[in-house]
């Protein structure tokens, strides 16, 4: 009774171990994205999933180098944003924005911590979102604005302590140039949950394009 015991003990730790290990970002092994989420995302243990079945690379947005837009919906050629209007051609339910401050994104694993002064990327995931009109006092204000969303995660310089916001992230991009691209993505959030997803096939190109004027 006493060995079976042990070995029981011996598993729980070792299997323990091994959940520590996809969701730790610092551990330099490709382990950690060994999973089998293909085209969606979720929080471990919630057996709900988020369809991300587009890829999208701008690499000459406007605000960074390289913008990619991971969504289950249609972007086409270019994203308009202004005055909180959105140009999707089919709007997405779940989108997960990246932002690659270098010129070009190579094939390789990338990491964020909200404790470094510089990161290789910036993060936001989002679910649940809904799309329509601005209409107040029956006035129309805009076409097709976010009238709900839901943050998951949100990995950016400035840490502000949610608990959606990533500590710790890593990427990894294969076959980039290809059409069998590959980009998978883990994250531990200030809540202690754990993200993981991923997304295969073809980064279709297109342009991220931020509008600041005049909206009244």
């Amino acid at each position: 009774m006493k060995v079976f015991a042990s070995v029981k003990v011996m598993f729980v730790m070792s299997l323990m171990g091994m959940v520590m290990l996809a969701c730790n970002p610092n551990d330099s092994d490709t382990q950690m994205f060994d999973f089998d989420l293909v085209d969606e995302f979720a929080i471990q243990g919630d057996s709900v999933t988020q369809v991300i079945s587009r890829a999208y690379l701008d690499t000459e947005y406007q605000w960074t180098s390289v913008h990619v837009n991971l969504n289950d919906g249609v972007i086409g050629d270019s994203l308009v944003e202004g005055c909180s209007n959105w140009s999707y051609e089919v709007n997405p339910k779940s989108t997960v924005e990246i932002w690659f401050p270098d010129a070009f994104v190579e094939d390789g694993i990338y990491h964020f911590s909200n404790e470094a002064a510089n990161n290789d990327f910036q993060i936001l995931v989002k679910r649940d979102l809904e799309f329509g009109p601005t209409i107040v006092n029956g006035i129309q204000y805009t076409q097709n604005s976010i009238q709900n969303q839901s943050t998951v995660a949100r990995g950016f310089s400035s840490f502000q302590g949610e608990p959606f916001d990533v500590t710790q992230a890593s990427i990894q991009i294969e076959n980039i140039r290809s059409q069998e691209s590959s980009i998978r993505f883990v994250m531990e959030l200030e809540s202690g949950d754990c993200l993981r997803g991923s997304f295969d096939g073809i980064f279709e190109p297109f342009r991220r394009i931020i509008i600041d004027g005049d909206c009244d």
